[in-house]
């Protein structure tokens, strides 16, 4: 099981890089879905919960939408008067001198033991990689001041919340498909069957992603070129 998990993992990073993920800005919790009228032209965008991969055991599918919840409300969930620019409140509980970057410390280190509670553990490397983000915070954060606004850009909690969606989106891919392909090597390895625990679960907000119909207007998935109508 621990070389499914590594190429997991291999292929985590290269997913992220793939897509062009901003790590430390793209809120991990929500997304932003476009509106359309019935003539099927985008009026406004709304936001809503980000689905959880199909395919994930329950525990996988509760332990990410935990991870980017908890993401969100210590790295996003507010914003600066007439800027764009988001934080949450690590930034807020950072201000404190010493006790607040060790607060912020220890809320990071719980999430990526949560993210570790996943079936089959987290990769070493993801786990290598989600502890540096949360030291390199951590170390930003000790400079008065100016060391706790760069700490709100740079989200270590946010980054980890991201790697772990990036992780869990390719053990669903590769529970579907029953194997996994080593990126580096081109191997492929069936998976196991520790890894094949729980059901096969939906987003836990109870949406999917094809277009509904509210207050007469028809919510099309993100990149759909033709959206669908609304019933008159």
């Amino acid at each position: 099981m621990n070389a499914v998990v590594a190429i997991l993992g291999k292929k985590a990073l290269g997913r992220l890089k793939e897509k062009d993920v901003d790590t430390n800005s793209e809120n991990p919790y929500m997304e932003k879905v476009p509106v359309t009228n019935q003539r099927g032209e985008i009026v406004k965008y709304k936001e809503r919960e980000r689905p959880i991969p199909e395919g994930l055991s329950a525990n996988d599918a509760a332990i990410l939408k935990k991870v980017r919840r908890k993401a969100y409300k210590w790295d996003m969930s507010f914003r600066f008067c007439c800027l764009r620019t988001r934080f949450g409140w690590s930034f807020i509980i950072g201000l404190l001198p010493f006790i607040g970057d060790f607060a912020d410390l220890l809320i990071g280190l719980y999430i990526v033991k949560s993210c570790n509670k996943i079936d089959g553990g987290l990769p070493k490397t993801l786990n290598g990689r989600m502890m540096w983000n949360i030291l390199l915070d951590f170390g930003i954060g000790l400079v008065p001041f100016v060391g706790d606004l760069a700490d709100a850009l740079y989200r270590a909690n946010t980054r980890n919340a991201w790697l772990l969606d990036a992780y869990l989106t390719e053990k669903a891919n590769a529970l579907k498909a029953g194997k996994v392909q080593d990126p580096d090597e081109g191997t492929t390895i069936a998976v196991p069957l520790e890894l094949r625990t729980g059901a096969t679960v939906q987003a836990q907000t109870g949406r999917t992603r094809q277009p509904d119909v509210e207050m007469g207007m028809a919510q099309a998935p993100l990149g759909a070129s033709n959206p669908q109508r609304g019933r008159r």
